[in-house]
Formats: structure tokens, sequence, C-alpha cells
């Protein structure tokens, strides 16, 4: 081998084996507990419990992971991306939703339900009902007919008198099918009840009755789905904390 060949296998060589010596960096061990636990966190809320990770091969998936993303960050650094002003903007919007999502966690976690309000929420959960409804053109008159109801008019006889083709629907429904409008004036009725203001809905205002309910035959026991029931009603009292939240600054909140 010529001199200049073996001086350029050997830098060769060199920085080859530098490249391989290179350390990795080093992370955190709570940084690798905390990444962890949210992996087996979502494990547990799973269906499918019978594939569980392997402890020593998560954490160790755990941390080249994070050593990928410190590597790959401290290079857009090195480029200067970190000072780039789209970046910054996208930044500033991805902390806000991990703020936002650690907000409602947290709000999650200091939640308390009771065992009867789990059942309460189970039953509404998985009931079915049938509606009968009567619709006017105006507000006025929806509440006009809200008096006569009051007076001792039936809904059926109210119906007789302002019949629509809406009407012939006489089958059961689970509460989720419905718009949100309908179903938010509906959640608390119990058999036999009249929606106590009217619903606007496409240009009209409906008087919706709750003629009768009955369990949904496909539901499973309450005993077997408690954990994700409990989840769900959490879920959902959260959800109302922050409409409220987002209307006490000057926010309409989207319906969910």
């Amino acid at each position: 081998m010529k001199p200049t060949q073996f001086a350029a296998a050997g830098f060769c060589a060199a920085a080859l084996a530098g490249f391989a010596l290179a350390k990795a960096p080093e992370i955190d061990p709570a940084r690798v507990d905390s990444m962890v636990a949210q992996i087996l966190k979502q494990a547990d809320q799973s269906p499918d419990q019978t594939h569980r990770p392997d402890g020593k091969a998560l954490r160790q998936d755990v941390i080249t992971r994070l050593q990928t993303l410190e590597v790959l960050k401290n290079e857009a650094i090195k480029l200067g991306l970190d000072k780039d002003p789209e970046v910054q903007h996208q930044f500033e919007t991805m902390q806000a939703q991990f703020y936002a999502g650690q907000y409602t966690d947290w709000l999650e976690r200091q939640t308390e339900v009771s065992e009867r309000d789990l059942r309460r929420f189970y039953d509404q959960q998985t009931r079915m009902i049938k509606l009968q409804q009567v619709s006017f053109e105006s507000e006025a008159d929806a509440f006009a007919a809200q008096e006569l109801l009051l007076k001792g008019l039936s809904f059926e006889e109210l119906m007789q008198r302002h019949p629509n083709d809406e009407q012939a629907f006489d089958q059961f429904i689970m509460p989720q099918q419905l718009s949100g409008e309908v179903a938010a004036a509906v959640e608390t009725l119990n058999r036999g009840d009249v929606t106590r203001t009217p619903v606007a809905l496409h240009g009209r205002y409906y008087l919706f009755k709750l003629s009768a309910v009955e369990r949904n035959p496909e539901a499973q026991p309450f005993e077997l789905v408690r954990r994700q029931v409990e989840r769900e009603f959490k879920q959902q009292k959260v959800r109302h904390q922050i409409d409220r939240l987002l209307q006490d600054n000057g926010i309409t909140p989207p319906h969910h």
C-alpha cells in the first residue's frame, strides 16, 4: 500500500472509530420513569390486556427514543431553527396544547364521583328512548302550546292539533344518536316528561315528550364496565367544567 493510501485508510478508520465511540446523550432517569409510566397507563386503559409491554425492554426503548429526540433537537438548534418565526409559532401552539392537556388530566384526577352517580350515568348511557314531538313556526307558538299542556291538554291531543310527518317515527333510539340540542334537552327527562323550553331546530321550535324508556339489550352489565363508565363520567364532568371556564373567558364552547 502506498503511503498516501495508508494515511487515507488510517484517517477513515480513526473517523469511524470516533463515530462508533460517540457517546449518546444522557437522559435524566426521572424523564424515563415518566414516559414509561405514561405508556403503561395507556396499556392499562386498552381493551386488549393480552399483550402488556415487557418492563425492561420498554425502558430501553424509551431511553433510545428520548436520546434520538435529544440528538435531533440539538441539530435543529444548531441550524437556528429555534429562531425561525414559523417554528416558534408552531412551538407556542404545541406548548399551549400540552398545558391544556395537562390541565384537563389534572381536573379528571381531582374529580370525585359517587357510586350512585356512576350507576345513574350508566343508566343514562345504556337506556333507549322513544320521543314524541310537536313543532311550531315560532317560539311564541311553542310557549303558548306549553300553556295548554299546563291547563290539562294531553301531549297526544297537541300532536293531533299540530301534525307533521316526523310524528310517524315510533322506534326506540339511543340518546347518543340525537343532535346536541335535542340530547341536552331530553337528558334529564323521566318517562312522561315534556321539555321545559322549546328546542330550536332547523328553523322551527319543538316540544319533546319522553314517552318510553328501556334498557339497551346489548349493554354489558355495570360490574363489567365500571372502570370505563367511571372514566367516561369523569370526562363528561371535566368537559362541563371547561365549558364554564370558556364561557367565563368570553368563548362559546363547541357542541360535544
